[in-house]
């Protein structure tokens, strides 16, 4: 503890840590700062327009049921309030959805539109700060560790000293990684607070996620400090060793996540939309045909043993959308059940993706912690869905239990209205996302543990 404490006194008088930790305090608060007012005026309008819409919904005239059905209403989604840190799939995916009669929407307004230049040039968030100049400050750190040492001739005089360099380098390490801790961890921890309490974070559990998140930030810098201090560790001079370690940088943290993302393209390709939405297209033509549906009828007529609409205890009409919209529910979940499970694949195959960087691993981890993955916006596309559902099933049901004919109109009121909740998005649980998080998390790890294996050898053959 003794040496850890003396390497870190060091470590804390080094100029060049004041000019790191300054530089990344900087750009995490901008980058910071500037999401959580874009969160904070977003979910401000969501929550004045979604009492618009509501108004709007109870406020419609007299109609019928179907008619308001086809009336519909827009639904948002909360952004989730680490969404400040990391952002994920969010400003791509799409934030708002239609819901109406038949349709089963696309999620539209995608932030990204209205991106930055910061952004576009990869910055614009504080999990690209992180993933890309945090390796750098940790490399800057570390790569002189020995190799200036050995540069001046000071490494034989501690190597001479009788101290083991097994605990020579275990001293320095751990000095560095609290010097790391210290300039990364509070800023970070600071903007996560500062959106947990000032922003919509109900059902969201963002304290263990924050921390969770926090530690992986941490994690992956003491991955690259390893890298900065293992090359240090075998090159002969301080030069030597910052090339051999920028040059790691580039391949782990721009090169490889690209390469990660056309393999993953390759090995587990998405459905493609289009044929995805011509086949639901294809199921629904087959079943509105004027044959299928005289077929229906008749199975509707036996079925209560009338023989004319009018004697039949229900309204046809609203018992045959009720039928038909069931079978398009199931056209829905198997086509896109089958679309979003493939992109679901792709997730999946992008965390394993993580054995060949461990900024893609990261990435993934980074997302799902967050809380902004594509789990959680397809979890809000299906719930948009079931609302929508909700609806429509309601409007049918109130058509079929009031036959219609001989003069009679069914006109419905602000009554049935108010039947329909408004709608309420609850998030994935902490336990999903740590679920679904296993795989990058167990990944990074295994790059720890490798680094530090590699270490070891090296370490043992350390000389002046």
């Amino acid at each position: 503890m003794r040496r850890v404490a003396a390497e870190l006194a060091l470590t804390l008088r080094d100029v060049r840590l004041r000019w790191i930790g300054a530089v990344l305090v900087l750009l995490l608060a901008v980058a910071g700062l500037a999401a959580w007012r874009e969160a904070a005026a977003y979910g401000a309008e969501v929550a004045r327009i979604t009492a618009a819409e509501r108004d709007r919904w109870l406020g419609q005239d007299a109609k019928n049921p179907h008619s308001a059905d086809h009336y519909g209403l827009w639904v948002f989604r909360p952004s989730a309030p680490l969404a400040v840190l990391d952002p994920g799939t969010e400003p791509y995916t799409g934030r708002m959805v239609r819901v109406e009669a038949h349709l089963f929407n696309d999620a539209v307004y995608r932030a990204v539109q209205d991106a930055g230049p910061l952004a576009r040039a990869g910055l614009g968030s504080v999990a690209d700060i992180v993933q890309l100049v945090v390796p750098l400050a940790a490399i800057l750190m570390g790569f002189s560790a020995f190799a200036a040492d050995r540069e001046r001739g000071t490494l034989r005089l501690a190597l001479g000293n009788g101290v083991p360099p097994g605990r020579l380098f275990a001293g320095r390490l751990a000095a560095l990684l609290v010097a790391l801790a210290l300039v990364v961890g509070p800023p970070l921890l600071g903007l996560g607070a500062l959106a947990a309490l000032s922003l919509g974070s109900e059902g969201w559990q963002v304290w263990p996620r924050l921390i969770a998140w926090v530690a992986a930030q941490l994690a992956y810098a003491g991955a690259f400090l390893l890298v900065a201090m293992l090359a240090s560790l075998v090159a002969r001079t301080a030069r030597g060793a910052l090339s051999v370690s920028l040059a790691a940088w580039v391949l782990l943290c721009v090169a490889a996540p690209r390469l990660a993302g056309a393999g993953v393209e390759l090995v587990r390709p998405a459905l493609p939309y289009r044929a995805v939405r011509a086949r639901i297209d294809a199921g629904f033509r087959a079943h509105r045909t004027a044959e299928a549906n005289d077929t229906r009828v008749r199975e509707v007529l036996a079925r209560y043993g009338a023989s004319d609409p009018d004697e039949l205890p229900v309204d046809l009409r609203g018992l045959m959308m009720s039928e038909n919209e069931s079978h398009n529910f199931a056209v829905y979940d198997r086509e896109l059940g089958a679309f979003f499970d493939s992109l679901a694949a792709q997730e999946r195959a992008a965390a394993y993706a993580g054995l060949i960087s461990p900024r893609v691993a990261l990435q993934a981890l980074s997302q799902t912690l967050a809380g902004t993955d594509f789990a959680a916006h397809a979890h809000f596309v299906w719930a948009a869905e079931r609302y929508r559902r909700t609806i429509s099933e309601r409007m049918n049901a109130e058509i079929r239990d009031h036959p219609q004919g001989g003069g009679r109109v069914l006109v419905a009121g602000p009554e049935l209205w108010q039947e329909i909740p408004p709608f309420a998005h609850a998030p994935l649980p902490l336990a999903r996302a740590l679920a679904d998080a296993r795989v990058p998390a167990l990944i990074l790890a295994l790059w720890l543990g490798a680094l530090a294996a590699l270490a070891v050898p090296l370490v043992r053959r350390l000389k002046p």
